[in-house]
């Protein structure tokens, strides 16, 4: 319930931000930068991702609103947008779980935002060809 609770905040603390950062366009570096997730396949499922840079590495804090409880949901980091995504994942995140996940991946965020990449969040290991929710990480994409 406490982690519930924690994605709850963070997707609401981010949405209450949307204004404010959608208008900053160059975010400083050391700066997190928040994507919006978006339900897929109307699964309800939306929530944010957090791109921390950590130098060479990302810290990357996924927050899913509308899973099932205690179910693990993979998500990964593919080449490609939400609408047309490579299937082979290129950086693998910890599962969702409760709502929440949190992962250290060994490339900046510069290489994370400068192509298209998308983060997107399956509703099982069970059914992992089912997406639930999807962000764009690029540039070009809408930050909130």
């Amino acid at each position: 319930m406490t982690r519930l609770l924690s994605a709850l905040s963070i997707a609401a603390f981010a949405l209450a931000s949307l204004p404010a950062m959608a208008a900053d366009s160059g975010m400083a570096s050391g700066t997190p930068q928040v994507y919006a997730l978006a339900a897929e396949n109307g699964s309800g499922e939306i929530g944010t991702v957090v791109l921390t840079p950590m130098g060479a590495q990302t810290k990357v804090d996924v927050a899913v609103v509308g899973g099932a409880p205690g179910v693990a949901q993979p998500d990964h980091i593919h080449t490609g947008t939400c609408a047309k995504l490579d299937p082979k994942p290129t950086y693998a995140l910890a599962p969702v779980v409760n709502g929440i996940s949190t992962t250290v991946v060994n490339v900046p965020v510069s290489t994370l935002t400068a192509t298209p990449f998308a983060v997107n969040v399956h509703k099982s290991a069970a059914e992992a060809g089912t997406y639930v929710s999807c962000a764009n990480l690029s540039v070009m994409a809408t930050k909130m």
